[in-house]
């Protein structure tokens, strides 16, 4: 137990002495708030070859409010810079003197040499591109954020939140600042749909496209999704229809507002204008190529019986014009289905308040056209079709059986 503490008593004693000989060679005390003069200069007299004491007393020079000297801390970060060249921060440290001295000319070439010596680091480059935006001089500061762009994409949104509020220009922004790569690009699109800057993000998309840049498919969807977000379902379905294109994909036609209405494949492009397909306890959709009312497959429907299943999880987004007529039709093939509450389809508004039904079905049935009227409201822009059946408070409320769908078509009416 001796030999224990003797030990103890020993470590404690070199950490003592370790910490004494730090603090005269820094002169930093970590028991003090504030290092004052005097404990910097008997660090430099400790170790006079050390740059700290001097890097030290620079700073304390610029910024205790009692003991500003720029002419002091001027000499002594040079002499912080004459024993270690290198050291970045001490040259950015210099810029900020000249820059409060307004000797513009030393304040530029002090930025240019830190930059020299650590040309690739995220602190340097942003020092110096906020330091010539506060002496007005975009031009030069521009290419410091685009290498940050570049080579730290993390740092994307601080970048742009700097520079909207210098310029408060987004197309300046693209333009100038955002490097012509993909990656960049998605970046600064992406911090505009997080602003819901609309109108920026759709300039953005145009000029992205203008300059050949090849958007992938998930870049597409998520501009997509948010014109969709945003109540633009038009703009967002001209997008759709331009990536089916550029996909080799069919394009609705015959004015058929419904995408895959025939199910004949599992997805198109996995969102958009894709039918969405929800999971839900008592019912597993999927999709059949051993059934269809035209073409090679439907989709499929089974009710396991277990449940009072309130169903709504097949549906899809369809732009709509204001004041125009429409009608859904789709087949519907059933077997077996129990309760009095059947499956059907059914149309509401995105925007504007309209609903339409078709009958449900029941029992056993072969192919049968369901069919919806409709009328969309002035103020109409769009609207959801979707597979309903509505859960129910009857005694024989939990569903079974089987449902197929197919051929669902929504076209435009005359007057």
């Amino acid at each position: 137990m001796k030999r224990i503490f003797f030990y103890l008593l020993i470590i404690i004693l070199c950490c003592g002495v370790a910490y004494d000989i730090l603090s005269q060679w820094k002169g930093v005390y970590l028991f003090r708030s504030q290092p004052s003069e005097k404990e910097f200069l008997k660090a430099l007299r400790f170790a006079p070859l050390n740059p700290g004491p001097f890097y030290g007393l620079s700073l304390f020079h610029q910024w205790d409010i009692q003991h500003i000297d720029l002419k002091k801390s001027l000499d002594y970060m040079g002499q912080a810079i004459e024993r270690n060249i290198l050291e970045q921060a001490y040259w950015i440290s210099l810029a900020k003197i000249y820059q409060r001295s307004g000797e513009s000319k030393a304040f530029e070439q002090a930025l240019e040499s830190a930059i020299l010596v650590f040309p690739t680091g995220f602190e340097g480059r942003w020092a110096t591109g906020t330091l010539l935006l506060q002496e007005g001089n975009l031009e030069n500061a521009l290419p410091h954020f685009a290498y940050i762009l570049r080579h730290y994409p993390e740092q994307s949104s601080l970048v742009y939140d700097v520079w909207l509020k210098v310029t408060d220009d987004p197309d300046f922004v693209f333009e100038e600042l955002v490097p012509k790569e993909p990656a960049c690009l998605r970046y600064y699109l992406s911090y505009l749909y997080s602003l819901g800057d609309g109108e920026s993000a759709k300039k953005v998309w145009k000029k992205m496209n203008f300059i050949g840049h090849k958007v992938d498919r998930d870049e597409a969807l998520r501009h997509i999704e948010f014109l969709i977000a945003r109540g633009e379902p038009h703009e967002a379905f001209e997008v759709w229809k331009a990536r089916l294109q550029e996909e080799g994909l069919s394009i609705p036609s015959d004015g058929n507002l419904i995408t895959n209405g025939r199910f004949e494949e599992e997805e198109i492009l996995g969102g958009g204008f894709d039918w969405k397909i929800g999971n839900v306890s008592g019912a597993k959709v999927s999709f059949d190529p051993s059934v269809a009312f035209e073409g090679k497959s439907s989709l499929k429907i089974v009710f396991d019986g277990k449940e009072n299943v309130d169903f709504h999880h097949i549906y899809q987004l369809i732009p709509l014009k204001a004041d125009t007529n429409y009608l859904l039709r789709a087949y519907m093939k059933t077997r077996a289905v129990s309760t009095k509450n059947g499956p059907k389809i059914e149309v509401y508004g995105i925007g504007s308040s309209f609903y339409g039904s078709s009958e449900s079905l029941i029992g056993d049935n072969e192919w049968k056209e369901l069919k919806v009227a409709f009328r969309t409201p002035t103020q109409a822009f769009g609207g959801v079709v979707r597979v309903r059946r509505e859960k129910t408070d009857k005694f024989d409320r939990f569903i079974s059986g089987t449902v197929w769908i197919d051929g669902v078509q929504l076209t435009e009416v005359a007057k």
